[in-house]
């Protein structure tokens, strides 16, 4: 018969097996049931202190209402993963997720591994913080640790509903980055400078491939410049079939429907983006539906304007704002962005026409507050730009 000892009256129990010269445990717990574990030592002493030990762990947690069972990170995060990808397959999934998986795979699952969820503090996300910054090589942007805490806050959620630990032991997650630098825009004297260097810059060579690249350009950033649209992700696919003309209250509105980084959606451009499309359609003597919009005079597809725009700007001397920040084709969202915050439109309204969240505006807009408010309080009116 196998010698029991026990203690805690009765509720730990210590035992050899038959096939093992360590100590096993079993602990009795409120509801009757008994848990068992091996405590990986041959020393009796050793082993009725790491079974007493866990006895307490576990009445503290049940006396505060804290779940026993835990899992390993790794495994968690497994789940995690797993549930966002369904949500991705399906079409309902967010666009970000696919951010938080690779945060998830690339940086969470490899340093914390095998270590239970319900151990990890502030200290040891402190140490985690630490290692990435060194795998990384600098310290990360705010929006990118914001992006690596929603990805972990995907799994603490998995864990707490399945009641693997509590709400209150998710510890609370910071954010030290680097800020992000304000986002380079053209003011208005500066965007009328620009599209008057590009009507004569575009004729300025003598190689017909410039030539077409330079006026599609032109174009190009007139066309960003009035829908706000993603330079990249939402114009290289755009076709014909996508943009659409309507009327409401007898006026007519040109609206685009767009795919990019937050998904599909539509947005409605201003009235002058009409002439610019016209101009790249009489380059051309067939339009088709299903034809690509930005397209050279001779039919082929430009995969990148970014170097042609640099270009452009350094000799129009506008690539660098006053701030000293080097502008992009990104920039001219965000001049959008700015004209119409100038105009007096709402950040509902603006956000579900960028494709982005009222949040994000508030962010990288709130400084035009004041001028925003002097202009309105003068009773100006923001000019409308055209060309």
């Amino acid at each position: 018969m196998t010698k029991r000892t026990h203690y805690r009256d009765g509720n730990v129990v210590l035992f050899l097996r038959s096939d093992s010269e360590k100590y096993q445990a079993r602990i009795k717990l409120e509801s009757g049931k008994w848990k068992r574990f091996g405590t990986g030592t041959k020393n009796i002493k050793e082993a009725s202190s790491i079974a007493c030990k866990r006895f307490d762990e576990l009445q503290y947690k049940l006396d505060n209402n804290i779940p026993l069972d835990t899992r390993r990170f790794k495994d968690v995060s497994k789940l995690a993963i797993s549930e966002m990808e369904t949500e991705l397959d399906s079409g309902y999934g967010k666009k970000s997720f696919v951010d938080y998986i690779s945060a998830l795979k690339n940086y969470f699952i490899p340093y914390f591994q095998n270590t239970n969820i319900d151990t990890i503090d502030y200290k040891k996300l402190k140490e985690f913080d630490e290692w990435r910054t060194k795998k990384v090589g600098r310290i990360l942007k705010h929006s990118t640790i914001n992006n690596h805490n929603s990805a972990l806050k995907r799994v603490y959620k998995v864990a707490v509903d399945r009641n693997w630990i509590h709400s209150v032991q998710v510890p609370e997650l910071r954010n030290k980055g680097e800020k992000g630098e304000r986002r380079p825009y053209f003011t208005v004297q500066e965007y009328q400078s620009l599209y008057r260097f590009m009507r004569k810059w575009c004729k300025d060579t003598n190689k017909e491939g410039s030539l077409q690249m330079r006026e599609l350009l032109r174009d190009y950033v007139l066309i960003l410049v009035n829908t706000g649209m993603r330079p990249g992700t939402e114009t290289y696919n755009l076709k014909w079939k996508q943009i659409e003309e309507f009327e409401s209250d007898g006026v007519k509105f040109l609206r685009f429907w767009v795919n990019g980084k937050t998904g599909k959606r539509e947005l409605i451009a201003r009235h002058n983006v009409r002439r610019y499309l016209d101009r790249i359609k009489s380059r051309f003597e067939e339009i088709k539906d299903d034809d690509y919009v930005f397209r050279l005079r001779s039919g082929k597809r430009t995969y990148s304007m970014n170097g042609t725009f640099e270009i452009c700007l350094i000799k129009s001397g506008l690539l660098r704002d006053r701030h000293g920040s080097v502008r992009t084709l990104y920039s001219l969202r965000h001049t959008y962005a700015t004209f119409q915050i100038f105009n007096g439109v709402d950040y509902h309204t603006l956000s579900k026409n960028l494709g982005t969240s009222i949040g994000m505006l508030e962010k990288h807009y709130s400084h035009l507050t004041p001028t925003l408010g002097a202009n309105k309080l003068a009773g100006k009116k923001f000019p409308d730009l055209s060309e």
